[in-house]
């Protein structure tokens, strides 16, 4: 009746704790706690190694120093007891397996253990055929991937790409970007300066340069020294003895000598009193200018009415409504239809810049 009631005590020890399991060993009547996974453990009384195999402890004939028990366990044949876990469904009832005896010796206890084989063979050829790739075709043996520890080869290095900004350096759009040129008004040295730069000292001879641009929209009378630009407003004036600069650009009145490194533009109505030397002399359309004194460039080009006497190394272009009053001295001139020039027209040869002659 009591066992009715409170049940039979089966257990040694007390409720296991959590993710451990209570192992009662066969060879000595021994309990103790192993975690839940536990494959082989040795008794922590008598040493003798045990195995768990299917929620059942088998007894090995091995102790823990490696070596056989002696004769008289050799008889004894194998115990076996079931692993208690707790608050765990009733394991499945399975006919127990026979431990290896000490006189199959240690092979027999590394084949209970369940360790791989050294080599297995290779699956047969038709084994390998029946494999399928993710879309479901078989895949043969050549096309399977070789199992190997060794890491996925590395890809051969992509050539080498440029980027833009070599590119840009090989095009010389680098330094047309981040530079600009300079040139020395003492010694004619050429150099690079930074596109940002205000003034810089010539690498040469060390004189000082001014690079900022000038803007006229009054009447000035100073003269202008600098490798930057000239813009004359409308209503601008310069009356000065000279006037040095990269690019010219007047909308207004100038009574100087001008030297342009590079164009000169005038779209302008009046008279300009001067001598002009620049690399590009360009008149723009809706202007009347009267230049009084010579005009040398390199090219020409010539979209209004000009009076005056022009002198070019190079190409000179009047365009349809464009008209020169006065002598052109060009390599070649070309007048489009409704062009005029209104005066002698003299070609010269040769690759050097053409020289006026001195006025007697």
């Amino acid at each position: 009746m009591f066992r009715r009631i409170f049940g039979t005590k089966t257990s040694i020890l007390p409720t296991p704790p959590k993710n451990q399991i209570e192992v009662a060993y066969p060879s000595c009547g021994a309990a103790q706690y192993e975690p839940r996974l536990v494959v082989s453990t040795f008794c922590k009384k008598c040493g003798v190694h045990l195995t768990v195999e299917k929620r059942r402890v088998v007894a090995s004939a091995v102790t823990r120093s490696g070596v056989g028990m002696d004769d008289s366990w050799a008889d004894v044949p194998a115990a076996s007891s079931p692993v208690k876990e707790p608050a765990a469904k009733p394991a499945e009832k399975a006919p127990p397996e026979p431990a290896p005896t000490a006189a199959d010796g240690f092979g027999a206890f590394l084949q209970s253990q369940n360790l791989p084989s050294p080599a297995a063979p290779e699956p047969p050829a038709e084994t390998a055929a029946a494999v399928t790739n993710d879309v479901g075709e078989p895949m043969t043996a050549s096309m399977r991937r070789p199992q190997s520890n060794s890491p996925p080869p590395t890809p051969a290095p992509a050539p080498h790409t440029a980027t833009s900004l070599q590119k840009m350096k090989e095009r010389g759009m680098y330094r047309n970007q981040y530079f600009k040129d300079a040139e020395c008004f003492d010694c004619g040295h050429k150099f690079k300066t930074g596109r940002s730069a205000k003034s810089a000292n010539c690498p040469a001879c060390g004189a000082y340069i001014s690079l900022e641009d000038v803007e006229i929209n009054m009447t000035s009378t100073q003269a202008v020294k600098t490798r930057g630009d000239v813009l004359i407003r409308k209503r601008g004036r310069l009356s000065a003895t000279s006037v040095q600069c990269r690019d010219l650009e007047c909308h207004g009145i100038i009574e100087a000598n001008v030297t342009c490194s590079g164009d000169a533009t005038f779209r302008t109505t009046g008279s300009i009193i001067g001598e002009i030397r620049c690399n590009r002399f360009v008149v723009e359309k809706g202007a009347d200018v009267a230049f009084l004194n010579a005009v040398h460039a390199t090219e020409v080009d010539i979209q209004a009415r000009v009076t005056g006497t022009i002198y070019s190394s190079g190409p000179v272009l009047i365009g349809g409504n464009g008209s020169i009053n006065g002598d052109v001295t060009a390599r070649s001139v070309s007048i489009e239809p409704g062009g005029e020039l209104n005066g002698a027209m003299n070609i010269v040869r040769g690759k050097q810049p053409f020289v006026p002659p001195a006025a007697p």
